[in-house]
């Protein structure tokens, strides 16, 4: 829906709102330059109050004189944005340099606030808070560090005189927007005279449709413009009225006719969409009770898998933490009755040293355990796509691979690529792909073979499509994993360590990450391949 307003109320608006703005600026501008130079004035004099006391401080922490030094700071009372000064004295014990209470300053009616010697190690020279600023300065001799001095000032007149200053530049905004709006009417009474005279004009004509009325003459050029292009248009009018009403009788009896054929159809179109809308109700209804199956029972191996995978080094920690606590307790209570021997500290370290080694052994097993679980995530891989010399790709993947799994070193492998062609697609998802295809075919396919053949072929299929076919000749994947070792937790080697998660991570990788597909085929003892179709 389209808003209307006049042109007065534009032209009112325009001044005023033009005024008011300029006003505002200029406001804000002159009142953010007045804050920062008075917190910058007050930062200032906090700064020198700071090295006026640091220096009347350094013979009190001298002579160790804290009495001394407090009645110094009462003579602070009459400085009434002086809120708080803190004294803190430099000492080293077995050399480590740390800060104790000296003296201190409080405003009268003020209580009290706590150390800062946590602060002050990490808060040097001055910094502004919303109702104060605080300082910390060194109190030197010959360039040696006594101590410190922490003081607070506060900001009450800073908050006050910003407050003053908002009230006032609202008074001369509200005074410059009045000023305005009076300067609007007297501009828009003298525009809008001869405006209100053909405005009144067409009314007149639209309603009493007489059309052989006639704007009448202006002596501004845009409204002489336009009633010469509005008495123009009238002539127009009186003629296409004729022939208007001549089209909307034919039109009306081809309504009617169509009227009747439109009922007809849509009667039985109805009847159609009623049975079509509950058989979809009802597709709807069982695809949701699939979908929602599907998901509870991925969800449901997913957590046992984690649960079952962490469960058994997260056993042995707690086992052998439980041994070590025992032997503590042992050597404990033998220490202190003074019955401990050589050999049973011999015994004790090296209890510790094979327990603490298999707790290491077990938390770095939780923790790449935990780094694959954190791989199943695609968005470590949302990366931009870009151009790929396959060729050169897979033969850098390759090399870098065996010199990653040596036992890929007795294994020839063959790249069968065209060196000129080019796929765009995210590198990152491929590059895991193909890694993690070779370490398969060299911790499963090839564990009981010395010798083999691995195969990568790339080739494009269409314009868009790219498939890359990954064959090796080692044992084959056992007949009773099927068609599951796409499911997370699934392996043949779990004892020696397998978390059946990299074909997992492959198979999502290839369908989200880079959008295609991926098959399987193998034969136990014989081969395994795989066939992956990528958009490229």
């Amino acid at each position: 829906m389209i808003r209307t307003g006049s042109i007065r109320q534009g032209i009112t608006w325009l001044v005023v709102s033009v005024s008011v703005l300029l006003c505002v600026f200029t406001a804000l501008i002159l009142s953010l330059t007045y804050v920062k130079q008075m917190n910058e004035n007050a930062e200032t004099r906090a700064q020198d109050v700071a090295k006026v006391i640091a220096e009347a401080t350094s013979r009190y922490l001298l002579f160790d004189d804290p009495e001394g030094l407090r009645n110094y700071l009462n003579y602070f009372k009459l400085t009434p944005f002086l809120q708080h000064v803190h004294v803190y004295e430099r000492n080293t014990v077995a050399d480590n340099v740390r800060l104790r209470y000296f003296a201190s300053y409080n405003r009268e009616g003020l209580a009290p606030i706590p150390a800062r010697t946590e602060l002050l190690d990490e808060f040097s020279g001055v910094r502004s808070r919303s109702t104060y600023v605080e300082v910390a300065q060194p109190v030197t001799i010959d360039d040696e560090v006594l101590g410190v001095v922490y003081l607070r000032i506060s900001r009450a007149t800073i908050i006050s005189n910003t407050w003053k200053l908002f009230v006032t530049a609202s008074v001369i905004i509200v005074v410059a927007g009045l000023f305005a709006w009076l300067v609007s009417i007297r501009v828009r009474s003298r525009l809008m005279r001869q405006l209100d005279k053909a405005v009144g004009t067409i009314q007149r004509i639209s309603r009493n449709r007489d059309y052989s009325m006639q704007l009448p003459e202006s002596n501004l050029l845009e409204l002489q413009q336009l009633g010469i292009a509005f008495n123009t248009m009238l002539g127009r009018v009186e003629q296409h009225l004729e022939r208007q009403q001549q089209a909307e009788r034919q039109a009306n009896e081809l309504n009617v006719e169509l009227e009747r054929q439109v009922q007809q159809r849509t009667n039985a179109l109805r009847e159609s969409n009623e049975e079509l809308m509950a058989t979809l109700e009802k597709l709807h209804q069982f695809q949701r009770q699939l979908i929602e199956s599907e998901k509870m029972s991925s969800l449901g191996d997913l957590i046992a898998g984690v649960a079952h995978e962490i469960n058994t080094p997260v056993g042995l920690v707690i086992t052998s933490t439980s041994i070590l606590q025992d032997k503590l307790e042992f050597m404990q209570e033998k220490f202190e009755n003074s019955t401990m021997s050589r050999q049973d500290f011999e015994r004790f370290m090296e209890a510790s040293d094979d327990n603490l080694s298999l707790i290491q052994r077990n938390i770095e097993r939780t923790a790449d355990l935990i780094n694959q679980f954190r791989q199943l995530a695609m968005d470590q891989f949302a990366e931009e796509t870009r151009d790929i010399a396959i060729y050169d790709f897979c033969e850098s993947t390759v090399k870098a691979a065996q010199n990653r799994f040596p036992e890929l070193a007795s294994i020839e492998i063959h790249l069968d690529c065209p060196r000129d062609l080019h796929i765009t697609c995210r590198s990152g998802p491929l590059l895991h792909v193909l890694t993690q295809l070779l370490q398969n075919s060299a911790i499963h396919g090839f564990a009981e073979k010395v010798h083999g053949k691995i195969t990568i072929k790339v080739e494009r299929i269409t314009d868009q499509r790219v498939q890359i076919h990954y064959h090796d000749n080692g044992s084959g994947i056992p007949e009773q994993l099927g068609r599951r070792i796409f499911d997370p937790f699934i392996t043949s080697r779990r004892r020696q360590g397998s978390t059946g998660l990299g074909l997992h991570l492959v198979y999502n990788l290839v369908t989200q990450a880079l959008g295609g597909s991926i098959e399987v085929h193998s034969k136990s003892g014989r081969y395994t391949e795989f066939l992956i179709n990528i958009a490229a």
